[in-house]
């Protein structure tokens, strides 16, 4: 039976041709454009792009590749000109993944921003992750420029429920106490802190476990792993397991419920439901490569690299993005026609994602740590860091994820930054901060026998991934 509705929002996207006019004359896609066309250019573009005749062509712009995009973004953040409409009153995001000495944001007009909380608010209570009378407690991150607490209290609450936003500086006993006090049947967060406070409720006595009423959880960022639901359903029993997927840079997206898509909890993927009314994907050659050409997408059912445009961005729009995951399309099963509105049906189709391409990324703590950025970091003449490497590996005796940074330094001089500027440099970059403290070590060595090597060439191996 279909789930008792709020009140919806009529879905207030815009077309594949509003979005793709603006690009035209955007600098994340001209290179010889400026700045960001303003309002009035906008509506020009939109009305233009209505005259034509023909069908938008979604293939006729450019992939936009993270570099080429971040590029951008930083010379328009710096630019303080009264034209540059890129900081007039936008939502700022700052993107995952660590970042140096100045965090990179990308804007959304505050207007679409908010206007895509609400459809996408409804979007969740639609596809059954939300129901009347539910409360969630939510773990996620403020601060530091991190928006993702404001943004899920914001859909939960657009969905029909009721949260209390705990944050992520709140101890696991709290949170406890809280979802207890308040008899929370759904708690939320990342990934790694579902899993941090799944393992605290498992080190309780029966008879406080009891006392909690937990029939779901929603999770974020990475992909859980087969292991840490085993250990999820070990703990509370049998919770519904569903997700919220969303980027800065796209905003929420899709969301993974297993009434909808089968409760195949198989390692390496998670399925995903979207509107294609919100975001349109494309699934590239795995033999694909950032630099190279643009390639024919894949067919439905193939896998590779996604490729992302959204609907609801126009002022400063995402066009063909390469996201740097691994999925493959697919149609929604059948069973789930029941438990969707009729009017939604022939709109939702299934992402099939298997994570990050790991030729360019890691996960860690509900960030993406790109390979690129990390590099660039470690290799900053001023840090004086001869050797590095990066370790992945499992907490003993926990579902959780630590990670290791080693490092061989040069003598510190006039001419590098200090040893505790460096430790504090990468610590901001890695996000570690208490929260995470007792998972992240950091390894100063004082020669090459301490880093891993390969059994061949005997190279030290610049990243070790045994988590996954």
């Amino acid at each position: 039976m279909l789930l008792e509705s709020p009140t919806m929002i009529p879905n207030s996207n815009y077309s594949l041709a509003d979005v793709l006019s603006v690009a035209k004359i955007h600098p994340f896609y001209v290179t010889d454009v400026q700045y960001p066309p303003d309002a009035r250019t906008i509506e020009a573009a939109r009305e233009q792009a209505a005259k034509e005749p023909i069908e938008a062509n979604l293939r006729a712009q450019p992939l936009l590749r993270k570099k080429d995009l971040y590029t951008t973004i930083e010379r328009l953040i710096n630019d303080t000109d009264p034209r540059n409409a890129y900081r007039h009153s936008v939502y700022a995001s700052v993107t995952g993944g660590g970042f140096g000495s100045k965090p990179l944001f990308f804007a959304t007009d505050v207007h679409e921003n908010r206007r895509h909380r609400a459809n996408f608010g409804s979007f969740i209570q639609n596809m059954g992750i939300i129901k009347h009378g539910d409360w969630v407690l939510t773990m996620h991150t403020a601060g530091e420029l991190y928006r993702s607490l404001d943004l899920i209290l914001e859909l939960l609450e657009n969905a029909g429920a009721s949260v209390l936003g705990a944050g992520h500086l709140m101890s696991p006993a709290d949170v406890v106490r809280l979802l207890v006090d308040y008899h929370v049947n759904i708690l939320c967060g990342d990934s790694s802190q579902m899993a941090q406070t799944v393992h605290y409720i498992s080190t309780l006595p029966q008879e406080e476990r009891a006392k909690l009423h937990i029939d779901q959880i929603i999770y974020t960022s990475e992909t859980l792993t087969a292991a840490q639901r085993a250990h999820i359903g070990a703990v509370l029993g049998p919770v519904k397991i569903c997700s919220i997927m969303g980027s800065a840079e796209a905003g929420p997206y899709a969301v993974s419920n297993p009434d909808l898509t089968g409760k195949n909890a198989a390692a390496g993927y998670e399925d995903f439901v979207f509107d294609t009314r919100d975001t349109l994907f494309e699934i590239l050659p795995p033999s694909f490569s950032e630099n190279g050409s643009d390639p024919v997408p894949m067919s439905e059912g193939e896998q590779g690299i996604i490729a992302q445009t959204s609907l609801a961005r126009l002022r400063n729009p995402l066009v063909r993005y390469i996201t740097g995951d691994v999925g493959s399309l697919h149609p929604l099963p059948e069973q789930a026609r029941g438990l969707i509105p009729d009017i939604d049906w022939p709109h939702l189709r299934v992402l099939r994602l298997q994570g990050r391409d790991r030729r360019f990324s890691f996960d860690w703590d509900g960030e993406y740590i790109e390979f690129h950025h990390l590099t660039t970091l470690l290799n900053n003449e001023e840090c004086g860091v001869l050797q590095w490497q990066v370790i992945l590996d499992k907490m003993e005796g926990s579902p959780e994820s630590s990670l290791e940074i080693r490092l061989l330094c040069s003598p510190r001089d006039r001419d590098l930054i200090s040893e505790q500027a460096l430790i504090d440099r990468i610590r901001t970059f890695f996000h570690a901060y208490s929260g995470n403290e007792y998972r992240f070590r950091l390894t100063l060595l004082k020669d090459l026998s301490g880093f891993q090597r390969s059994s061949t060439g005997r190279k030290v191996i610049k990243f070790i991934d045994r988590f996954n």
